[in-house]
């Protein structure tokens, strides 16, 4: 019966990590937020205890089988699960961040690369010679190279000497790709959270006039002691604070929105969505116009990002958050899949002086049917010219590399139908 259980578990375990790493490539293949990324790490680490307490268990109980002690076995599994899925869950959640925050400069200095790379990749901003991505972005060999960017980039590829030498150049080109794909979003972004607090600020000001022209207290000019160049302003002021700064005695719309508070204002709030001379209330056919600048601002902040910092540490994540995840995702399964295995044999007593062998063929399994499987874009002359350095490197990390990368694209093709039907 226990045994029974164990298969139940095993096969729900396996097909939930299958859907869950598809959907993870899915999200790894779009320009996905670190935050919305790290929202699915709570799924991440209970599918790993949960696996990993499935292998303590079947353990527990070979290990009673073999030495006695079957009265025992309830007490060995409890004891293993108080152990596994606490331990589990802490590295699975933590290991992540601890990496990333013991990671060299140089492997920092990748991930803000890979970065950039991606988003050029997701926007057609950007190709890499003969590398097919745009060919297979839909499918699991474009979703699994693009999820693993940061990974590959950060072990030297020949591309990544070529960015080097002109990083800011690199991001202006793909940022602009982006800006033209993003335009309506980028606008809609800044009508939706900007554009009404500025109008906030215009029928304050508007009020504060009129309480001015009739005369009534409280309503006295405090203008904002403005920075010098280079200078914090050293706090945040609140709209009625800007209201309130506005020199009096402007009657247009236009003088209000191009006065010294608005336009402080709308640059702390837009960051590089602000250009020098923007009308913030522009129509979406005019807001093009800007475009440009917003790529270069963008390519800018990019190219002067601190990587010792918490942007470029966060940088560092997205790019490691999904590999890790993967692989991680890769090592549960097959835990699922050798217990799924193990117990097939079992039950028709077919392991009897075999045991080592069927693990062994089980193993061997998981690892030849990916490489057989193979992956086109690791296939590609492309491939093997911009991360040439992968395949001059040690080999065992290289073929790491082009196995998860196979793997990841294998399962994903044969769980999308079932992705589909979810």
């Amino acid at each position: 019966m226990l045994l029974i259980a164990l298969v139940v578990l095993n096969a729900v375990c396996l097909i939930s990590g299958l859907l869950f790493n598809a959907e993870l490539l899915n999200m790894a293949g779009a320009d996905i937020p670190l935050k919305q990324l790290q929202t699915l790490e709570i799924y991440s680490q209970i599918l790993a205890s949960a696996s990993v307490c499935l292998f303590a268990w079947r353990m527990c109980i070979w290990a009673h089988r073999r030495w006695g002690g079957g009265q025992y076995i309830g007490l060995s599994i409890a004891l293993s699960t108080i152990v596994a899925a606490p331990a589990t869950w802490w590295i699975q959640g933590e290991a992540p961040d601890l990496i990333a925050e013991k990671f060299p400069a140089s492997l920092r200095v990748y991930s803000l690369y890979a970065y950039v790379t991606k988003k050029g990749l997701l926007y057609d901003s950007l190709q890499i010679p003969g590398v097919p991505y745009q060919e297979h972005r839909d499918t699991g060999d474009g979703k699994a190279f693009i999820a693993n960017l940061g990974v590959l980039m950060s072990v030297q590829g020949s591309y990544v000497e070529k960015i080097d030498q002109n990083f800011f150049g690199f991001a202006a080109a793909v940022f602009t790709g982006y800006t033209r794909r993003n335009g309506d979003w980028l606008y809609g972004r800044i009508q939706d959270e900007v554009v009404p607090q500025i109008e906030d600020i215009a029928r304050t000001y508007a009020k504060l006039e009129a309480f001015r022209a009739a005369g009534l207290p409280g309503n006295e000019w405090k203008p904002i002691a403005w920075p010098k160049a280079g200078e914090e302003l050293g706090y945040e002021p609140t709209l009625d604070d800007f209201a309130r700064s506005i020199k009096p005695g402007l009657r247009s719309r236009q003088s209000i929105l191009n006065s010294a508070e608005v336009r402080y204002f709308a640059r702390e709030e837009m960051g590089p969505l602000y250009v020098n001379g923007m009308d913030v209330l522009a129509s979406r056919q005019q807001f093009d116009k800007y475009l440009p600048g917003i790529a270069k601002n963008m390519a800018f902040d990019v190219a002067h990002t601190d990587i010792h910092g918490e942007q470029g540490l966060n940088v560092l994540k997205n790019m490691w958050f999904v590999p890790w995840t993967l692989i991680s995702g890769l090592f549960m399964g097959a835990l699922n899949l050798v217990g799924l295995v193990l117990s097939a044999v079992e039950k028709r007593g077919l392991i009897q002086g075999r045991r080592r062998l069927v693990r062994l063929g089980a193993v061997v399994v998981i690892i030849i049917v990916p490489l057989i499987y193979g992956n086109s874009i690791i296939q590609s002359a492309g491939y093997r010219t911009a991360f040439r350095s992968v395949e001059k490197g040690p080999t065992i990390m290289a073929g790491i590399f082009h196995w998860a990368m196979s793997a990841e694209a294998m399962l994903y093709d044969l769980t999308k139908p079932l992705l589909k039907a979810e």
